[in-house]
C-alpha cells in the first residue's frame, strides 16, 4: 500500500506517471513528492511507486 495525501491506496508498482493518468490528473500542473522528495517531472516514468511510500500530490490553481 501506498498512502497519497494520507490515503492508503493500492498503486504499488505503478510508476508515477501511470498513478497521474490513471487520476486523471493534470500532469503539467501538479507536483509530486514521493517520501519527502520532489519527483522531477522528466523522471515521472521512470519512477516506480513502493509499498510503504508516502507521496503528496500539489496542483497549481490559476486566479486572481
Amino acid at each position: 500500500m501506498v498512502t497519497v495525501n494520507g490515503q492508503s491506496e493500492d498503486v504499488a508498482g505503478q510508476t508515477v506517471l501511470d498513478f497521474l493518468k490513471a487520476r486523471k490528473a493534470p500532469v503539467e500542473n501538479i507536483v509530486v513528492e514521493r517520501n519527502g522528495d520532489i519527483v522531477h517531472k522528466a523522471e515521472f516514468d521512470k519512477v516506480t511507486l513502493e509499498s510503504g511510500d508516502k507521496i503528496e500530490l500539489i496542483s497549481f490553481v490559476g486566479g486572481g
